[in-house]
């Protein structure tokens, strides 16, 4: 696959812009150089943590920016490049550019993309604090950015330059060519301690962080070609008359590539396509039939215009590979699922999708990991899956084992999982033993070997607290557990007290000699800790007890980053019935995918918001059925006062009520458990975190962002921006005790 995209790719555009900040120097010595150069060479050797490394060289760039050129400039840029990289991801999501030549494509991007972006990034940074003259700055930004100083400061032009060429070691002729635009080559990272000099304070004066960063800006659409910054300018002038918007880029991109691509092979190609895909639909198609088709349309291809045969090749090696698949040819489908992803790559728009899933499917069905987490880590690179990126771990094999059972039917994946539906008579009931008694830690098969269990486990789930002492007593290990799921007596017990509120059992093992790793292995697909089913079933003494025994309360649970912020999401559902924030998250897709997903198709981020609409659908489809949904509901939402006691369990135990998590990635804000109990408006739980005799107790004063001249965006800013009254009136009665003014 040719390197060079006619999209821009997220690593080569990093590298790009790391280059014409002038951060380059930050990357080497952070020794992210070499991570750098093969994440924008696309390094096939290291496929499966490009997303990793793309995600650490943003964070330290962020760090950098934050004390170069202060958090504000640091939150615009992260803001900025998330949106920037979103907007790529779609277009590479939705846009076909096989047709088009490199040289056109690439035209059609700068045109459409690349010059509206960074005319809306001015305008963003603009928007944000006080700035240079646009009018200037897109002749000369160094110029612009040398008035802008001068006037901010009141330090004459001259004398700016002269202490910055002393500070820099430029010649007067090097700074005359970076006066009438030419790139600022000697200018680069850190800023803040050239400024410094430039206007002759000390590095901590105020208007140090607005004048880096706006320098930084200028360094970087210095190194823009002329013309470039000639077509940033007519937007900048436009925007106002003619708003952008990413929907418009997209399509006039898409219409110049159709017609690039409206050729006879199109025309010949498409109905036969079309047969393929329906013989695939077709439980009983003819094998030997669907071959010739497929030889078929690889001889239409071969027949074609060189220039013309990338943009059906992969679609061939697509189908060809679902074709081997089906047939049981492990090997060849492997090697055709990854021809057909490579040709795909960045370029075949709403094609990528459906390939990327489906090799990804078939490579964990099999078994191949390497070749799975290769596919996994493009998933995240294209959007496919939300970001922050999330190890292809044990669970997270299993649960996407579930798609390949339903697309690959009837192929059984190699990885143990259970099946759809566990079938079991009366038969079945357990009735504790001497079999039991004589070998309590077996692992027994159940389902066709889909599942195991053990005695132990069995009586958990289905016994009585006599069958499990019975068990114990013979050597029944609480420790034990299934390595493929994670499962053990713990989690079983655990599952049982909180969907039964049965906590008998729950409780007696509790009192066993439980190792660490066992009160924090996380079970199933769905990943549920101990602590975290503890916390939702609103149960302080479980709590307390499993942190006596070692449980990290700082350790993700469910989507959240610590056990202190699931229990205050908890506390909120509690509070706020009729909230349907987390309901509206779970049926858009917000939430994490599980095996239910899987089970119906849905193994990728992107995909769960169709699948779970159906869901919504059927739960408004009558009023019983929106009866029912509210009872389970009511049956599974815990008291208010319960969820308080669990965060008081965990604050006892050491949780971090600073503990800083963004809502999305791309977020500005960074929240803390104190900062959301402010939103959440109930006066004890918030006393609680901020009156805490812990070096864990809530800050209020800590901010969701850098305060800017006009806002701190405490916990008195998000009291009040949500209307909480009683949390506000406290904050401000805690001042006045506090003498703080």
């Amino acid at each position: 696959m040719s390197k060079e995209t006619i999209i821009p790719r997220l690593g080569n555009l990093l590298r790009a812009l790391i280059k014409a900040a002038g951060y380059r120097p930050l990357v080497l010595q952070t020794g992210q150089d070499k991570d750098l150069d093969d994440l924008a060479n696309e390094d096939d050797e290291r496929q499966s943590s490009r997303f990793d490394r793309l995600q650490s060289i943003e964070d330290s760039c962020t760090d950098a920016l934050a004390k170069d050129c202060g958090h504000e400039w640091a939150e615009t840029f992260r803001y900025a490049w998330f949106r920037t990289a979103e907007a790529l991801q779609g277009l590479a999501q939705n846009l076909d550019v096989t047709p088009l030549s490199t040289a056109e494509g690439q035209r059609l991007i700068s045109q459409h993309f690349t010059a509206p972006m960074l005319a809306g990034f001015l305008t963003l940074a603009a928007s944000r604090r006080t700035a240079p003259d646009f009018e200037q700055w897109c002749t000369s930004p160094f110029k612009a950015w040398l008035a802008f100083a001068s006037h901010h400061t009141k330090v004459p032009q001259e004398k700016l330059l002269t202490n910055l060429g002393n500070e820099l070691d430029a010649d007067p002729r090097t700074i005359e060519r970076w006066l009438v635009g030419e790139p600022v080559g000697k200018l680069g990272w850190p800023y803040a301690p050239k400024v410094a000099a430039a206007i002759g304070k000390d590095a901590s004066a105020r208007e140090i962080p607005l004048l880096s960063g706006w320098l930084l800006l200028a360094c970087a659409y210095q190194s823009l070609s002329t013309e470039l910054r000639d077509v940033v300018k007519r937007n900048l002038s436009l925007r106002s008359q003619q708003p952008w918007g990413l929907e418009d880029a997209s399509r006039a991109i898409s219409q110049a590539s159709h017609r690039a691509g409206d050729v006879p092979l199109r025309r010949q190609a498409i109905p036969l396509l079309e047969t393929i895909l329906m013989m695939f639909s077709t439980k009983e198609h003819d094998k030997k039939t669907l071959q010739d088709r497929l030889d078929q349309l690889l001889g239409l291809i071969e027949r074609a215009d060189p220039a013309l045969q990338s943009a059906y090749r992969y679609i061939h090696a697509w189908f060809a590979a679902r074709n081997a698949a089906l047939l049981g040819k492990k090997e060849a489908a492997l090697d055709l699922y990854a021809e057909s992803v490579s040709g795909a790559w960045w370029q075949a728009g709403q094609n990528q999708h459906p390939i990327l899933n489906e090799a990804l499917l078939y490579a964990v069905g099999v078994g191949d990991k390497d070749a799975a987490n290769g596919y996994w880590d493009k998933t995240f690179m294209l959007g496919l899956n939300r970001r922050p990126k999330r190890p292809l771990d044990t669970q997270e094999l299993r649960r996407i084992a579930f798609s390949f059972e339903q697309m690959f039917a009837p192929q059984k994946a190699k990885d143990r999982i259970p099946p759809r539906v566990e079938i079991r008579s009366t038969d079945d009931a357990f009735n504790l033993g001497k079999k039991h008694i004589a070998n309590p830690n077996q692992k027994i098969k159940y389902a066709e070997g889909r599942t195991r269990r053990t005695p132990l486990m069995v009586a958990i789930q289905e016994g009585t607290l006599d069958d499990v002492k019975q068990l114990l007593a013979a050597g029944g290990d609480p420790n034990d557990f299934i390595p493929e799921s994670g499962e053990g007596p713990l989690s079983y017990a655990m599952r049982r007290a909180c969907d039964r509120k049965d906590t008998l059992i729950m409780e007696y093992l509790l009192g066993q000699n439980l190792s660490q790793e066992t009160v924090n292995r996380p079970a199933s697909t769905k990943r549920e800790t101990p602590l975290k089913i503890a916390i939702e079933m609103a149960n302080a003494p479980a709590v307390t007890r499993l942190i006596e025994l070692g449980a990290e309360v700082e350790q993700h649970c469910d989507y959240l980053p610590s056990a202190l912020c699931y229990a205050m999401v908890l506390l909120h559902g509690s509070l706020h019935r009729d909230d349907p924030t987390q309901e509206q998250a779970y049926f858009s897709g917000k939430t994490r995918a599980d095996s239910y997903d899987a089970k119906e198709g849905a193994a990728l981020d992107i995909d769960l918001s169709k699948r779970r609409q159906r869901l919504y659908d059927l739960k408004n489809a009558s009023e019983r059925n929106r009866q029912l949904f509210s009872a389970v509901l009511d049956y599974f939402v815990r008291p208010s006062a319960d969820y308080r006691a669990v965060i008081q369990a965990l604050l006892a135990g050491g949780a971090d009520a600073n503990r800083r998590y963004r809502v999305e990635a791309h977020d500005l804000a960074e929240w803390t458990p104190t900062l959301f109990a402010a939103q959440v408006g109930d006066l004890e739980t918030f006393r609680m975190l901020v009156e805490h005799t812990g070096n864990n107790r809530g800050d209020p004063d800590l901010t969701l962002m850098a305060p800017s001249h006009l806002e701190r965006f405490d916990a008195l800013w998000v009291a009040i921006d949500h209307g909480q009254h009683a949390i506000a009136s406290y904050l401000m009665e805690r001042e006045k005790r506090n003498g703080i003014t």
